[in-house]
């Protein structure tokens, strides 16, 4: 290896492990990291110090970064929410359920983005105006996700309907780039009837996969040689990665589909007790390989491309307008089942784009399908979205004192109780309920929810119920001396406000 490949090299870790540094330092602003990363490669790349160069080495390793980028992502990607029967709830309207109405914002999106790059595109953007569409129509997981674990809104219903409207996002923008790319490059040929195979492979794969994963001598077998030397859980989610790779790659489909893909399959097997396994994935990825990826894309981005051309200024202003207007339009329909402050939210928090957007662009680019002045903006559009979109979500939806609060608790007995705690438990939040009346205990038990026997009095049940970590405390007996009791109570001695 050449000395001028170890010390590029050895700038770029060294500045892998600064950033995250300054990333806390600056952890107010809320700005991802992978914004840093690119910043410090702008800075030490062709744009800035010229301290680094691209090489075949390097380029291997961003490659590799990026396919691991890929495969984390599909990792995150929780095909189970996209099941119809989630989140859905036998009173509300079909189509306001979380899939139906992820696939409406999905659609709404892609009319939007191609109504804009085919007739109010400057000129600089004219040149493959489906394509830039496309890029458009993306999502960043990698930025909705840590906004709602940060935010504890990743198991509520709220979070989960921004979940499942990011993922089809993410997946179907993926899904068809991957075919439009293949399109270009190859024409109307009959290879491109192998991605719809290679979709076929994967879906049998995962059914295959998450039944033989519910085997408990499988499980026992991997278990018992999970030593700290050997990793078998690390090696296979590798292997699968590199597999679906050399698949896509003899299919002749971009390689950033395979890994996705290993990585959605990694997440239907992945059960809870792999959240240590997932750790040290995303350690390998994040801690090493994914940092050299987004300091690279800094090194080859091109600023004086933007700099210098009156168009690409002008085009980046209208990548940025589009880009938030695409998102938050379609993310009206979203008042459906929101408020508008959770709406507007929302929208915001869609417009953030980041991983798959520079890496279909990065593709894009090597095979002459945009310019360098469209790569360039691309890449600046990823840190200003991915920097503003959470800022102002967070804004526009700040955190409540009730999100640091969870559950639901009932004290009734009667079948107006009943009825509430059906549709409380819909919700995908902890109801507990407090029963007063021995004769209604068994017909409460049905309700699939727990029940707590309040014969003996309140306050022994409202504690064992958590009403000082409750967001909700709802009364329903009939006796007014009783809802005296359980509020004095709730509020006074367990600290419920």
């Amino acid at each position: 290896m050449h000395t001028e490949v170890l010390i590029a090299l050895l700038i770029i870790t060294g500045l892998a492990s600064i950033i995250p540094v300054l990333a806390k330092r600056l952890d107010r602003f809320g700005i991802p990291i992978v914004v840093y990363e690119i910043l410090a490669g702008i800075i030490v790349g062709g744009s800035g110090f010229n301290l680094i160069e691209p090489s075949p080495i390097l380029t291997f390793l961003a490659e590799f970064g990026f396919v691991s980028l890929m495969f984390l992502s599909g990792l995150e990607l929780d095909l189970r929410l996209l099941n119809p029967t989630r989140l859905a709830n036998g009173r509300e309207r079909r189509w306001t359920q979380a899939l139906p109405l992820g696939i409406l914002i999905f659609l709404g999106t892609i009319v939007l983005t191609f109504s804009a790059t085919t007739f109010f595109a400057p000129p600089a953007a004219t040149s493959n105006p489906f394509l830039l569409g496309l890029l458009l129509s993306t999502t960043s997981l990698g930025v909705v996700v840590p906004v709602l674990k940060e935010r504890g809104l990743i198991g509520k219903r709220f979070g989960q309907y921004i979940l499942v409207a990011a993922s089809i996002a993410d997946f179907a923008t993926l899904l068809l780039l991957t075919t439009f790319i293949a399109f270009l490059n190859q024409g109307l040929t009959l290879d491109l009837l192998l991605i719809p195979v290679l979709l076929l492979i994967f879906i049998m794969a995962a059914r295959f996969s998450a039944r033989v994963s519910r085997g408990s001598r499988l499980q026992r077998a991997l278990d018992s040689i999970s030593s700290t030397t050997s990793q078998i859980r690390i090696r296979l989610a590798f292997a699968l990665m590199v597999a679906w790779v050399v698949l896509a790659e003899s299919f002749g489909v971009e390689l950033i589909l395979g890994a996705f893909l290993a990585g959605a399959i990694a997440s239907l097997v992945s059960k809870q007790e792999d959240s240590i396994s997932r750790e040290k994935l995303d350690a390998i990825g994040y801690g090493f390989f994914i940092p050299i990826f987004f300091i690279m894309v800094g090194v080859r981005f091109n600023l004086l491309a933007v700099l210098e051309s009156t168009q690409g200024l002008l085009l980046l202003i209208w990548l940025i307008v589009v880009a938030f207007a695409v998102k938050i339009v379609p993310a009206l329909l979203l008042k459906l089942r929101f408020n508008w402050r959770q709406t507007l939210g929302e929208g915001m928090l869609f417009s953030s784009r980041l991983s798959l957007i520079i890496a279909a662009a990065s593709i894009a680019l090597s095979m002459g399908l945009i310019t360098e002045t469209i790569n360039s903006d691309i890449i600046l559009l990823a840190i200003i979205t991915c920097t503003i979109a959470p800022f102002l979500f967070n804004r526009i939806y700040p955190p409540m004192r009730e999100e640091y609060r969870r559950g639901i608790i009932v004290v009734g007995q009667d079948q107006l109780a009943e009825y509430f705690i059906e549709r409380m438990h819909s919700d995908d939040e902890p109801v507990s309920v407090i029963c007063p009346d021995h004769s209604r205990l068994k017909s409460f038990r049905e309700l699939g929810t727990e029940i707590i026997d309040g014969c003996d009095g309140y306050d022994q049940a409202l504690e064992k119920a958590g009403a000082g970590h409750a967001r909700v405390l709802l009364d329903l007996t009939a006796d007014s001396d009783e809802t005296i009791e359980v509020c004095q109570l709730g509020n006074e001695k367990l600290g419920f406000r």
